[in-house]
């Protein structure tokens, strides 16, 4: 049975969630660096969609960028590459590491989406090309080629960065976060 996407149903927060904040940092750190913080908490609309709350204002979304900035000492090269193969280790653990959604930005003409109530569904692996929707239309604002991912996260991740420790050891095999 396919799991429920709950991020709409979490209230407006007013201020960073501390397992949300983690999540990034070490995904930061199990991506090689290449994928670094582009944002997280901002309370704001969806980019295009008056009156819609973003899910930035739950605290469970994250921008994680995968461009090289060398002056600043951000990402890597090859970074989309690296932050792909990143994604499939998430994807193939997305429950254990509380995954909800992934936008991808990049693939033209508008991008694509992987949503947690997709797997299940007859899909073998959740990183499989099945298990992610190409949209017919623009529904993405910075689709396509936007330089980044965004991820959402389950509440009990946003909330207890504890839970983000135990889970990114688990699935990387570290013993240290």
């Amino acid at each position: 049975m396919p799991a429920v996407y709950k991020v709409p149903t979490y209230p407006v927060v007013t201020d960073k969630l501390p397992g949300t904040e983690l999540w990034v940092k070490l995904a930061n750190r199990y991506s090689g660096g290449a994928l670094w913080n582009n944002g997280t908490f901002v309370f704001r609309d969806i980019r295009g969609k008056p009156g819609k709350i973003s899910n930035h204002a739950r605290g469970v979304a994250m921008d994680l960028s995968y461009r090289f900035i060398e002056p600043r000492n951000l990402g890597v090269t090859d970074g989309r590459a690296k932050a792909i193969t990143f994604l499939q280790t998430v994807l193939d653990n997305w429950d254990t590491l509380g995954v909800q959604l992934v936008i991808d930005y990049w693939p033209a003409p508008f991008g694509r989406s992987w949503n947690c109530s997709r797997v299940g569904m007859g899909v073998a692996k959740p990183h499989a090309a099945e298990a992610w929707v190409k949209p017919k239309t623009k529904l993405f604002s910075g689709a396509p080629q936007g330089d980044w991912l965004h991820i959402e996260i389950t509440l009990g991740m946003a909330l207890h960065p504890q839970n983000v420790r135990a889970a990114f050891r688990q699935v990387f095999k570290s013993t240290t976060e």
